[in-house]
């Protein structure tokens, strides 16, 4: 067997052995990463406008922008969500029967839920953002920035013109995929409630037969 092969076969194998709850981490680690990848691409897209207009108007170094404030919020949680679902992919404990998730860790589970709903929620409600109010920031008001898009609205003689609405195009998607996101979390913490609830009725039931083997035993002697 080929290195190449013997390599393949030990993937299999331990994919066979990942618990499903394992899978359902990595899935939500490889939707964060192009949710953190599109809110790249936004903040990449508007520093190319800024950096290029500012150059042609005679603003030298001037790049600020101030981003809308649903951005950051979208950005932060997403970035701490990728992290988090690594990091739950690398643990091995649901793997174990006898293994029950406590109640802190739900509440982390339920509270980067409840991010993600509200960072996919403020962006598609008018007036969450003060920089695009009383609109919502799926508008993208602020892509006539400086009226540069309006001035140099040549995209074959100035091709970083149309950079805004590429970043208005990705910042939609990454609401989008946010949504999908945080399905992928609820899921996740309706699959760790349920291994909680299975826990505790095992556990019971196990102190139920000892409680009873106890008896017997008491009454055979």
């Amino acid at each position: 067997m080929t290195t190449s092969a013997a390599f393949i076969h030990q993937l299999r194998e331990k994919s066979k052995t990942l618990h499903l709850l394992r899978w359902i981490h990595l899935a939500n680690a490889i939707l964060c990463i192009i949710l953190t990848g599109l809110l790249i691409g936004v903040a990449v897209d508007i520093r190319s406008f800024i950096s290029n207009g500012a150059a042609l108007s005679g603003f030298g170094n001037y790049t600020t922008f101030t981003f809308p404030a649903t951005y950051v919020y979208m950005l932060i949680p997403a970035v701490c969500a990728l992290v988090y679902s690594i990091i739950l992919f690398c643990d091995p404990s649901p793997s174990y029967p006898a293994w029950q998730p406590c109640r802190t860790f739900l509440g982390s589970i339920g509270c980067f839920s409840a991010a993600l709903f509200l960072a996919a929620l403020l962006p598609v409600l008018p007036g969450a953002d003060i920089m695009t109010a009383p609109e919502s920031a799926m508008t993208c008001t602020w892509r006539d920035y400086m009226s540069w898009r309006i001035i140099y609205n040549n995209p074959e003689a100035f091709p970083w013109v149309v950079k805004m609405d590429s970043a208005c195009q990705q910042l939609r998607a990454a609401d989008a995929m946010c949504w999908i996101v945080f399905i992928g979390w609820l899921a996740t913490l309706v699959s760790y409630v349920q291994r909680a609830r299975r826990a505790k009725i095992i556990r019971e039931d196990n102190i139920v037969d000892e409680k009873t083997e106890d008896a017997s035993g008491r009454i055979g002697s």
